[in-house]
């Protein structure tokens, strides 16, 4: 009917893996390798790819020699439609035999493969949400001058809440019934995160109406303004690392767009740079009406101040300097460029064939960084104690 072409089940090729000893001037971006360290994830690795475990086990005899392994993703693979209930399979059952499809179509080994992949991906993805919130609660601890305790409070707790869910990633990604209750749970953090990201914005936008004549109450304003600017720019990125967190679980279950697990982010960021350019614009018309040049964030001198100033031969003596640390705070709220973080962020993780590196009995992955070089990285909870 209207020309469409039956679909038809196409059989799915199985997926190898090759273990390939490299070169020793091969060219390796070592400031990308991470390190995976979590047992249960190593162990899945082995099982998908007995080869790699091979060279674990003769890594004494083979030191410094680097051997590379490419994982396909099951979104870089031609789809078949027993693609999907064999990775569904490895997060819903525990033994091999298991993870087989019904048709037979696509083997153990590939889902094994896919599985481990995507285990791997998701863990590092969350590792960096997680480094990434740490570094938002201390920057909120250190707003000292913010009066609004409730508010602060209830922004601290929304942060320790969802590190509290990370703190066992394996699990989390191989128990469905758990990555369920999680994604409930991260649903209710998301609509309390707008609620205070949407009071910030509002209020904000409250002080983007403010018709002011004395200059020191604009001093005064501009500092009771950039507590709620903070508190913006770290909802907006708690809001982001959720949606992002509903999209590493939500690959568990099977292929989701990254766009639907960001819709309320979307709303929120379309709602924040509304509010950030009444900010703006209520700063340029401010300070045009006190003469401060937004440059130079020098205030240009006026009445008998200007008139005595005006003996001087120095061009610059026409200036003053604004109070201590003013001119730092206007032009961090009139060039606040945080929305350029999250617009230049494109790749998807998931779409891109993984690239493992085995090297003096340790196991790699090539990741971007992170942004925190000097912190060691690693994939996967702590190991287990001996």
């Amino acid at each position: 009917m209207f020309g469409r072409t039956p679909n038809k089940v196409k059989k799915q090729k199985s997926v190898s893996v090759k273990v390939e000893q490299l070169l020793p001037d091969t060219t390796i971006n070592e400031s990308k390798l991470v390190e995976i360290k979590d047992e249960i994830v190593l162990a899945r690795l082995n099982q998908a790819v007995p080869e790699i475990a091979h060279v674990l086990s003769v890594g004494a005899q083979a030191a410094g020699s680097t051997y590379q392994a490419i994982l396909p993703m099951a979104s870089s693979v031609p789809p078949s439609r027993d693609m999907k209930k064999a990775f569904l399979g490895l997060f819903k059952k525990r033994s091999a035999a298991a993870l087989s499809t019904a048709s037979g179509t696509l083997g153990t080994a590939s889902s094994l493969i896919f599985g481990v992949a995507a285990l791997i991906v998701g863990q590092k993805y969350m590792s960096d949400i997680a480094k990434g919130l740490n570094r938002l609660n201390d920057g909120i601890r250190s707003i000292t001058s913010f009066q609004q305790n409730e508010y602060k409070s209830k922004v601290e707790a929304l942060i320790i809440r969802i590190t509290v869910l990370l703190m066992n990633k394996t699990e989390l990604l191989l128990n469905a019934d758990l990555c369920e209750r999680t994604l409930i749970e991260l649903a209710s953090i998301e609509g309390e995160c707008a609620q205070l990201l949407g009071q910030a914005n509002e209020t904000l936008d409250g002080f983007a109406h403010v018709k002011i004549t004395d200059f020191k109450k604009y001093c005064d304003v501009v500092r009771e303004i950039q507590p709620w600017v903070e508190f913006q720019n770290r909802l907006l990125a708690v809001l982001y690392y959720v949606s992002d967190l509903k999209y590493v679980l939500n690959r568990s279950r099977g292929k989701v767009s990254r766009s639907y697990c960001r819709s309320l982010f979307d709303i929120y960021i379309a709602q924040t740079e509304k509010a950030k350019r009444a900010l703006k614009d209520w700063h340029v018309l401010e300070t045009k009406a006190f003469k401060i040049d937004i440059v130079e964030l020098k205030r240009k001198r006026s009445g008998m101040d200007a008139f005595l100033h005006a003996l001087g031969s120095k061009s610059k003596s026409k200036y003053r300097d604004l109070p201590e640390g003013m001119g730092e705070l206007i032009g961090g709220q009139i060039n606040d460029n945080t929305l350029d973080y999250y617009t230049a962020l494109q790749d998807d993780p998931f779409d891109c064939d993984l690239e493992i590196y085995i090297r003096d009995g340790k196991v790699f992955m090539l990741a971007d960084s992170d942004g925190d070089e000097a912190e060691q990285q690693e994939v996967g909870d702590a190991p287990a104690s001996a």
